[in-house]
Order: C-alpha cells, then structure tokens, then sequence
C-alpha cells in the first residue's frame, strides 16, 4: 500500500500540469486586467478587451471598470460570441462601456454598449445588446438578448430577444427561441420547442400559430 502510494506521488509531480506551473501575481486595492494571471483584490482597470488565452486567467475581487473608446463598434459582432477560453473571472461588479473576450461574471454587470462575454451569472444590464454563452439570472437590454443558453428572466428592446434554449421568462418586442420553458410574452413570439405559454399579438409553436394566447406542454 505504501510503495503504491509512493508511486503516485512521485508521477503526481512528473507530470505537467499548466495549472500548478502558473505564477499568479496577487494585487491588492488596484489592478489591471491586462497583466497575466492576475489575482485583484479591489478595483481591476481595462483599457481594451485582451484576446482568450488559455494560459492566461484573471480574477477580480471586487470591481472592474473598462473604458475602451471604440466599443461603440461592437454592434459589428456576432448575436452570439464564438469565445473559446475564460480569461477573466469576476466575482462582484462588472462595469464598462463595453465589454467583448472571455469574461465570467459573478454579480452585476453593466455596460454601456454591448455586453459580449462567455458567462453571466446574476444580473447583465446593457444600453444596447446582450450576447451571452450561458446566463443565469437577469438579463436586460434596451436593444436586444442574444443568449445561447439561460434560466431566469430576458427582457429585451426593439431588437428582440433570441436564444437556443432558454428556461424561464422572455418578455420583447418580438421573442424567438428554437427551445424554451417558460412564458413568452410580447408582440411577436415563436419558437420551435415549446413547454409553456406564450402571450402575444401573434404567437407561433410546433403544435400551432394563434393570436393573443398559445400554449403547449
């Protein structure tokens, strides 16, 4: 037994591993999100969104601001990101005039423009649009939601909300998901894969199209 406990120690620290090798930089009050493998206690800054990298992970503690001058642009990005890796986990408030890399997002966040991350989990709020892998929690635009996946509530402006699959509320304009659970409510709804009821003008499932009130379970 002791041999064989050995044995696994010793291939235990032969073998690589990325994630005991990395030098984490611990930085407390302020930061900035541009320094690899960042541990901020406090305030993290940004000046412009850094590219995923799976060698690099930043987590903030506290608050990140970012201010990026062009983020007016990033209506030129797709409904969903395509975010491969998380390079920047924040655990509490998130604010910026607009935010598009591999972000996780533990708390609040608000931007100005657009919101493209890879995780939300609490509450998104975006002056224009939501893109968002995965959300739970509270997502609102004055624009639209683009969310891949999501439980909890989307309300969306005149651009619409989207998702693939969504559990929970959906309340727009106009309402599309290719699979929800949950209540759909605005003027236009439609979805392919419907458990729940969906409140409108004009309402649009697999089973049936029908104004004001549709349903399937």
């Amino acid at each position: 037994m002791k041999t064989t406990f050995a044995i696994f120690l010793i291939i235990l620290f032969l073998i690589p591993n990325k994630t005991f090798a990395q030098k984490r930089k611990f930085r407390p009050i302020i930061g900035t999100q541009h320094e690899k493998n960042s541990d901020v206690y406090g305030l993290s800054l940004g000046f412009y969104p850094t590219q995923s990298n799976y060698k690099n992970l930043n987590r903030t503690y506290g608050a990140r601001l970012e201010i990026f001058p062009l983020s007016f642009l990033y209506f030129l990005a797709p409904k969903i990101p395509e975010i491969q890796e998380v390079n920047h986990k924040i655990y509490g408030i998130n604010l910026s005039t607009g935010t598009f890399q591999g972000i996780d997002t533990h708390g609040i966040s608000t931007t100005l423009f657009m919101n493209n991350i890879k995780h939300s989990n609490g509450i998104s709020l975006a002056g224009l649009t939501n893109s968002i892998e995965k959300g739970n929690g509270i997502m609102i635009a004055f624009g639209g939601n683009g969310i891949k996946k999501g439980n909890g509530i989307m309300i969306s402006g005149p651009y619409g909300g989207y998702s693939e699959s969504f559990n929970g509320i959906q309340i727009s304009f106009e309402n599309y998901s290719t699979k929800i659970n949950g209540i759909q409510i605005g003027l236009f709804n439609k979805t392919k894969n419907l458990k729940g009821i969906q409140i409108g003008l004009w309402n649009k499932n697999k089973k049936r199209t029908l104004p004001f009130i549709n349903w399937n379970f």
